[in-house]
């Protein structure tokens, strides 16, 4: 694998535009199919069209006189918590009722329309407090219909969730009303009946004004515990709102405070304890010992809601974080916060009001329960006047409550569709048709084990070549058929064919063969006489035939040439040569034969062959023994190349032992027939004999070489010319 992929790391521009050539058709209708499918589709879908709605949020007040509640977390946690709801199942459901029952749509007839989610778009525009909501469908009036029926609903849901808070204040406005205005009446009546029993009119002056400071700091007090028992009501209602595990969260928080948020408390009820002795020795809301107490206590609330804030949200909230309802726990909390200010506040006024009781049990006997019937009946007409005020500012903010929500811009039916996109779809499709077209061709071509390039055989081969036989197809041969299952007749006499006898003189593939020549001649000493084994990985390389034809091409200089036939499996020299095989190799290794009696001529000046004779059982065994050596010593007498035609290596070990006799190998190789792991086999086989391979003969190349050299070879000789 990474022989691979250090091969394929060498391709180069020309290796690339030789394989688009390669697999050009493939390629073709892989763009073709894939711009023909896109086309389809195009006109197929149906036009969809979007329409759009743009809403802006604003920060309200969205609690009551008793308790004014705002948005803590500020806008960013507000528009995520609207944003939820604008995807929430529960408002399209509104949705759908709304359009089932619109008559607008029946009119029109529509029937059945529903609205999907799956079609709905939210974005937030950044820095902006507006979201703009779309929606998709094929029909233009229903995009800008739907679009606009979603945010009216949303309208709707917002407004009445935003009610909420104030009709609860309402209603328990309404039940401390009653209660108190039988209090009231309760109360005039004894006082009324007390005076006239006792014929009293009226309290003395003093005690009047007694009386007065009394059931001011009492009507204050109660109105106190009311305003608690409203924070209570509120806080009860948003732990509604809330899961079990945020409830958990609230109260393990509310009942550990930090020692720092109650030092606060604390101080803040010590605070108001000297603010109420103050107003009780006759000092006003504006004195300046007041005003003081007023701006230190309005700094520790500051400081309890920031205590709050970073206790809370820092430690807690970053161990469970909570989703979508951060807004709603910081009222909580927020309404925690008062209730124990207000708790503190409370007790101060309690403390006073214990004062005012101990100056009125100095009034004489007689009047004391006068004092009382007069305190009871002032105190409780200063919180019925109280009630029925804050009831009636109840009721009209309940009615002119408004949401944080505003409907900027209506949906318009949409004129143009927003899909398919013609255009844009066609260039896609082409792209991606060349895309996945050129990604096929290149998985094939390095899935693709065969051998193409000389490159790549001196790659895997480790060797140079020598030289190549081109496969040229109007190269002058006098067969021309096919490449059809032929009998082994048939493949002799195509052999024969292709000897370079046949051929005309500056045929090209004649022209390789005399380059290899030339290269096994400069390689070799001079008067040096060799022994060349001839080899190739696997059967069908042309092996044979490379041998034959350079066996006659050196031959052709007057060098006396002998051509044994070592291929002992599969012998073809003896067909290729037309000669009789009769006595042979197996004879002479044997001793059943001279060296003369083996000897063949051929039709071919100055080259002789020696043919295998018999077929031995074990071919191997036979040429490993010393006669072997023998015979090739002889051969070097008479002659000034042996060449040896052995079987593949990868088939037998057969060329591995005749090459320790030989003094030089040749490697033959066929691109298009060999593979990758067929070279890297032979590569690991030859080895042993790794310092005699002289190199490759590249047979039958049908690459780009052999049209490149031929084109030179067309136009250095001319078309046709000898």
């Amino acid at each position: 694998m990474l022989e691979d992929l250090q091969e394929q790391e060498k391709l180069t521009l020309s290796d690339f535009i030789n394989i688009l050539l390669k697999y050009r058709y493939l390629i073709s209708i892989i763009i073709v199919s894939i711009f023909i499918l896109s086309l389809t589709l195009t006109y197929l879908e149906k036009p969809k069209y979007v329409a759009k709605t743009v809403l802006i949020f604003e920060r309200v007040n969205t609690g009551s006189t008793f308790f004014p509640v705002t948005d803590p977390l500020g806008m960013v946690a507000l528009l995520n918590n609207q944003t939820q709801i604008l995807k929430s199942r529960t408002l399209m459901e509104r949705v759908n009722r709304s359009l089932k029952e619109d008559t607008i749509l029946l009119n029109r007839g529509y029937h059945k329309v529903t609205a999907s989610r799956q079609n709905l778009s939210i974005n937030k525009l950044q820095d902006t407090y507006i979201i703009e909501v779309s929606y998709k469908s094929t029909d233009k009036f229903l995009a800008a219909y739907i679009t606009n029926k979603i945010a009216s609903e949303y309208y709707r849901m917002n407004l009445d969730a935003m009610r909420v808070t104030v009709s609860q204040v309402r209603i328990f406005l309404e039940e401390q009303l009653k209660k108190m205005e039988d209090e009231l009446n309760k109360s005039e009546i004894l006082l009324r009946d007390y005076k006239k029993e006792n014929k009293i009119s009226n309290l003395e002056s003093e005690t009047k004004i007694l009386i007065d400071q009394f059931s001011q700091f009492e009507s204050e007090h109660k109105e106190i515990l009311l305003n608690i028992d409203s924070y209570s009501k509120q806080k009860e209602y948003f732990l509604k709102e809330l899961d079990q595990t945020q409830k958990n969260l609230i109260e393990n928080f509310t009942s550990n405070r930090t020692a720092l948020m109650e030092n606060i408390l604390s101080e803040i009820s010590k605070l108001e304890i000297e603010k109420a002795y103050y107003i009780s020795q006759g000092y006003s809301n504006q004195h300046p010992k007041i005003i003081q107490i007023d701006n230190k206590i309005g700094n520790l609330k500051n400081q309890l809601k920031e205590e709050t804030d970073k206790s809370f949200k820092n430690k807690l909230v970053q161990k469970d974080p909570l989703k979508y309802s951060g807004d709603i726990i910081d009222k909580i909390l927020e309404l925690d916060n008062d209730i124990a200010f207000l708790e503190a506040k409370s007790e101060a006024l309690r403390s006073l009001i214990n004062v005012y009781n101990k100056k009125l049990e100095t009034i004489p006997d007689q009047n004391i329960q006068l004092v009382r019937l007069e305190r009871n009946a002032k105190v409780n007409e200063d919180i019925y006047l109280m009630l029925k005020r804050r009831y009636e500012e109840a009721k009209l903010q309940e009615v002119a409550e408004v949401g944080n929500v505003s409907i900027i811009d209506t949906a318009v039916v949409p004129s143009i569709p927003v899909s398919p996109k013609k255009g844009k779809n066609l260039i896609l499709g082409l792209m991606l048709g060349i895309f996945f077209g050129i990604t096929v061709a290149f998985v094939l071509f390095f899935l693709d084990e065969s051998i193409r390039t000389t490159e790549e055989i001196e790659h895997y081969t480790g060797e140079q070549i020598l030289g190549i036989i081109n496969y040229i197809s109007n190269g002058k041969l006098k067969d021309k058929k096919g490449t059809k299952n032929i009998s082994e007749n048939e493949v002799i006499d195509r052999i024969r064919k292709k000897l370079i006898i046949n051929m005309e003189p500056h045929a090209p593939i004649a022209e390789a063969y005399r380059s290899i020549r030339t290269q096994i001649k400069y390689r070799s000493k001079d008067a040096e006489k060799l022994v060349f084994v001839f080899t190739s990985s696997i059967p069908g390389e042309g092996k044979s035939t490379t041998i034959s034809n350079l066996g006659i091409t050196i031959a052709n200089l007057g060098k006396k040439v002998m051509l044994i036939d070592a291929d002992m499996r599969k012998p073809v020299i003896h067909k290729i040569f037309n000669v009789k095989n009769g006595i042979g190799l197996a004879h002479y290794i044997n001793g059943k034969a001279s060296f003369k009696d083996i000897l063949r001529n051929t039709e071919i000046e100055n080259l002789d062959v020696i043919t295998y004779g018999t077929k031995p059982i074990n071919p191997s065994e036979l040429l490993e023994d010393e006669k072997m050596n023998e015979l090739l010593e002889e051969c070097k007498k008479y002659y000034e190349y042996v060449l040896i035609d052995t079987p593949p290596v990868n088939v037998v070990t057969d060329p591995i032992v005749l090459a320790n006799y030989a003094d030089k190998l040749l490697w033959v190789v066929s691109p298009g027939k060999v593979k990758r792991k067929d070279l890297r086999h032979a590569k690991k086989l030859l080895i042993p004999v790794k310092r005699k391979i002289l190199g490759i003969i590249v047979n039958s190349a049908k690459t780009e070489v052999s049209t490149y050299y031929s084109v030179y070879y067309k136009k250095y000789y001319g078309e046709g010319e000898l």
